[in-house]
């Protein structure tokens, strides 16, 4: 999917949302730095998930070679329920392309590429803090439903 958002300064680009490829990689290192923190993985170990992970899908939103954002979303499946539901565990925007339709789009993408292959439920959580992030999902059709905890093993 390509489209051409103004940027805030009234400028016109260009930007494709589609699958991620091996070769984006390294961009994918730089956000997935930004995001998380630095080095909590290596280009070598992006480009073999993405080659060889098929429980998750990787979409990317491009501007030229930058990377402007990426979503990660997983396979799920319980005994408990009869249906296969997706999580969006990562999704990530370069800040300069905020209040452009990015990341609206990237997500939507991203559950098409789902729904092609059969998922009709997702799940996502945010820090309870982010309210820009909270406001695209609700604005995304995602209520809030649960409380999500975590810890580190000892």
């Amino acid at each position: 999917m390509i489209f051409t958002p103004r940027t805030a300064e009234g400028i016109i680009i260009t930007i494709e949302i589609r699958l991620a490829e091996c070769s984006d990689a390294p961009e994918l290192k730089k956000l997935n730095d930004l995001f998380n923190g630095e080095d909590n993985n290596t280009v070598d170990a992006i480009e073999r998930s993405l080659f060889k992970n098929d429980a998750e899908i990787v979409c990317v939103a491009a501007c030229g070679d930058e990377l402007a954002g990426f979503c990660c979303g997983q396979f799920q499946a319980s005994m408990c329920y009869s249906y296969e539901y997706a999580v969006i565990t990562e999704f990530f925007i370069r800040e300069k392309y905020w209040r452009q339709g990015v990341g609206r789009r990237l997500l939507k993408f991203t559950e098409d590429e789902f729904i092609k292959r059969g998922v009709k439920h997702f799940h996502l959580s945010t820090g309870g803090d982010n309210a820009a992030a909270l406001a695209l999902y609700r604005s995304s059709g995602y209520d809030v439903t649960s409380v999500m905890l975590e810890k580190d093993a000892e």
